[in-house]
């Protein structure tokens, strides 16, 4: 693999640990803050939800820029706010600390997969893109098992720490292997008409939403849920965590080695079929750690394999306008964050405990299966060419 996918894959790998640590901290990080857990949660909404609205609007305005200084911007942004998160005292500055810092991930994720286009023949596209979303599966591993681990041993200001060493070593591999002079096609109003002109990318980018909505609403409370069904210590906390995350490592090689062969639509469609039996079998998992890992593992399978080839499917739809619309895709799953870290919070508040962790799935499975019909409709309506014409 070319040293510079490696560095863009890297480079995703610590946007994904520092959106993914607070998860893992929420419950010390609550404590800390002197904050309600619910209330604390907000931080992931609000991380989520600046993504959300600036990851197109960013896109647009940094089309005209350097490839290669975009992203080690966006690392050394990354270093520069969760050192200060480690500093922060107060909810309010936290929160302020986690908005700007989250403009990192709104541009580095979308900016490296069009810069992965960039850098492959045609015919790898979906691979590369797959490849370099990897990271944030492997992210998975890291994110919320360091950030549960390091809070209950360390304390959850270390947590923050690491993350900002972590990208200074990212900013250092992008702008040594990254070449530099990597432009993409500059965004211009007639783009942004073609782009909300045509339904099947408006559509691809709901399935995004719709498949990351259910997955949040559980996800963002996972780390208190497991300690309440199985009373889980902390390193027993970590081991389970860190085989969630090994699961969606394994779900997104699958996908990068299988996507250009099988097709985006059908990745996708057996990733969320796979997150929807998961969340099938959670409220069962209670006192029942075998059942609990059965879960986490089709849940895991499914979740970054689905992310890395609904990239693909968009790239393959629309190659010219890769950088745009996968912008727009990150942007959906962070809506999707956001909405479900809201539901949760609010489903939790009015039911604590474990029946209130088991209950989440009565949100979550209804609209996976939303969104499985809707990439079903999705994959019919591409086959009759109605994607973006050729600029």
């Amino acid at each position: 693999m070319p040293a510079s996918l490696l560095a863009l894959c890297f480079g995703n790998f610590i946007i994904g640990t520092g959106a993914l640590i607070v998860p893992g901290m929420l419950p010390v990080l609550a404590d800390g803050l002197d904050v309600s857990l619910p209330a604390a949660g907000q931080l992931i909404s609000a991380f989520a939800f600046t993504v959300c609205v600036s990851a197109p609007v960013l896109a647009g305005l940094t089309s005209r820029f350097d490839r290669r200084n975009l992203l080690l911007a966006m690392q050394l942004l990354y270093v520069a706010g969760h050192l200060a998160a480690a500093l922060a005292s107060s909810f309010g500055a936290m929160l302020a600390i986690r908005v700007i810092t989250s403009i990192g991930a709104a541009l580095f994720t979308a900016q490296a997969a069009g810069t992965a286009a960039l850098l492959v023949p045609p015919e790898k596209r979906g691979s590369a893109i797959a490849f370099v979303f990897l990271g944030w599966s492997i992210a998975s591993v890291v994110g919320v098992a360091l950030g549960a681990y390091v809070s209950a041993t360390v304390g959850w200001r270390a947590g923050f720490a690491l993350v900002a060493a972590a990208a200074g070593l990212g900013a250092w591999l992008v702008w040594r292997y990254v070449p530099s002079g990597l432009r993409v096609q500059p965004i211009d109003l007639r783009m942004w008409r073609e782009i909300f002109g045509n339904r099947v990318l408006l559509l691809v980018v709901a399935v995004t939403l719709l498949q990351s909505v259910p997955q949040f609403v559980l996800i963002s409370y996972i780390v208190p849920a497991v300690i309440a069904f199985v009373a889980a210590t902390p390193a027993m906390l970590g081991v389970i965590m860190a085989g969630f995350g090994l699961t969606g490592v394994l779900g997104n090689v699958l996908s990068a080695r299988f996507v250009d062969r099988l097709g985006p639509h059908n990745v996708v469609l057996a990733a969320i079929l796979s997150m929807t039996a998961s969340h099938l079998l959670w409220p069962w998992t209670v006192g029942a750690l075998p059942l609990l890992a059965l879960a986490l593992f089709l849940w895991g399978i499914g979740s970054f394999a689905a992310q890395s080839a609904q990239q693909a499917r968009l790239s393959a739809l629309a190659p010219q306008f890769t950088s745009v619309s996968i912008a727009m895709n990150s942007s959906a799953l962070y809506l999707g964050q956001a909405v479900g870290t809201g539901i949760g919070g609010v489903m939790l508040a009015a039911t604590p405990g474990v029946e209130g962790y088991r209950s989440l799935v009565m949100v979550s499975v209804p609209v996976f299966l939303l969104a499985m019909a809707l990439s079903v409709y999705v994959s019919r309506a591409a086959v009759q060419r109605l994607a973006l014409p050729p600029p």
